[in-house]
């Protein structure tokens, strides 16, 4: 929910607002006030309260545009949102400071949408560091591409790397890494309007330098609703330079908001008819979430040297495939053994170092030599 303070007009006005703020299930009124503050008072209480979201009532006139524009000046990441703007007022309001307004009979859902319109116009465009993987079909191999895609950001090119297990319900990251954590995304999604850093670092699991929030798989859990992950993304991106997502095949009304976010999300296929069919699915559902085609990137796994070429696979989706990455089993089998990550000396290990580095478009700065591989190196020497 989002910390909310409300400027009303009269008692009767404020019931009406209160009873509207609960129906939507997002706000989280910290104070009521009757009247408009003075600027001074009003921007102590920003100061002292930091609300997310300020809903005023233009019963109390010309004072409504007063609040917002003092809002707009002394706590610019605030949204403002306007309750019962005249019709003549509705233009100027906007050019004030409200980033959204609700009729005068407006309802629970009215509202919905104007705390969507105001929040997003002020601190929800694309992330440049955030980064959705989805598979065209269960299978097709996501998972292995985004922790291998991680670890490499980290080893090669020194990254603070996050990777949400965004599939709550069959996520395998965990199973991957052979690790029980002790928090999970699902705890953190919840709690999100209050997230700190403590709570942060209960639930967020270093693995090979890469930081995981996994899913616990619950089936108890609360589905999550948009603004969730609405304020995940605004804590995490303070924290990391990459931060990856695990998605499930299709995308619903709360992990839309990771993927309208996303510099670019990639659906990944396998070079199977099935795989390809469904990758035309996942790109047309995408562009109807409002995600553009320049940010749609179809990766190819799995890909063998008998098999068609790229171009040919492209073809039959009806859109370029941007990167291909070989099949080769036991790597893979190895690394989840071993809960770790592919071989980089492989070819596959390299191709996701390649797409690593084409993320971020940077070359590779640094390698961190693992203690085994030190070791081995050292014992090579000394046998030779």
């Amino acid at each position: 929910m989002f910390n909310t303070v409300v400027i009303h007009g009269s008692p009767e006005k404020a019931a009406v607002l209160r009873a509207m703020a609960a129906a939507t299930g997002q706000l989280q009124i910290l104070r009521e006030l009757m009247g408009a503050p003075s600027p001074y008072d009003l921007a102590r209480m920003l100061n002292a309260m930091s609300p997310e979201v300020v809903l005023i009532d233009f019963a109390i006139g010309q004072s409504a545009l007063q609040c917002a524009a003092s809002i707009a000046e002394h706590a610019p990441q605030t949204a403002v949102v306007g309750f019962g703007a005249p019709s003549d007022l509705a233009a100027l309001a906007r050019q004030i400071g409200f980033q959204a307004l609700v009729p005068a009979h407006g309802g629970a859902g009215e509202l919905r949408c104007a705390i969507h319109e105001a929040l997003h116009s002020r601190d929800g465009g694309v992330e440049p560091s955030l980064f959705s993987f989805l598979p065209s079909k269960a299978g097709s191999g996501a998972s292995t591409v985004v922790l291998n895609t991680a670890t490499a950001l980290v080893q090669f090119y020194n990254q603070r790397v996050l990777v949400i297990d965004a599939d709550l319900r069959s996520g395998i990251l965990a199973i991957m890494l052979d690790v029980e954590p002790a928090g999970s995304v699902q705890a953190i999604l919840q709690s999100s309007n209050q997230l700190d850093q403590f709570q942060w670092n209960q639930c967020v699991l270093p693995v090979h330098g890469v930081d995981y929030l996994l899913s616990s798989r619950s089936l108890d859990s609360e589905l999550p609703e948009w603004l969730h992950y609405y304020q995940l993304l605004n804590f995490a991106r303070q924290h990391y330079d990459a931060i990856l997502v695990d998605l499930p095949e299709l995308v619903n009304p709360a992990t839309v908001e990771l993927v309208r976010r996303s510099a670019m999300v990639f659906p990944v296929c396998a070079p199977e008819i099935p795989s390809l069919r469904l990758t035309q699915h996942r790109c047309l559902e995408l562009q109807r979430w409002a995600v553009p085609e320049d940010r749609i990137g179809i990766l190819l796994n799995r890909w063998h040297r008998s098999d068609p070429t790229t171009a040919e696979l492209g073809g039959m989706i009806g859109k370029p495939i941007l990167k291909a990455f070989p099949n080769d089993y036991p790597v893979v089998r190895a690394a989840v053994a071993a809960g770790t990550s592919v071989s980089f000396d492989s070819k596959l290990g390299n191709a996701f170092v390649e797409f690593a580095g084409g993320l971020i478009a940077q070359p590779v700065v640094q390698r961190r030599i693992s203690f085994s591989n030190k070791l081995r190196g050292m014992l090579g020497v000394a046998l030779a």
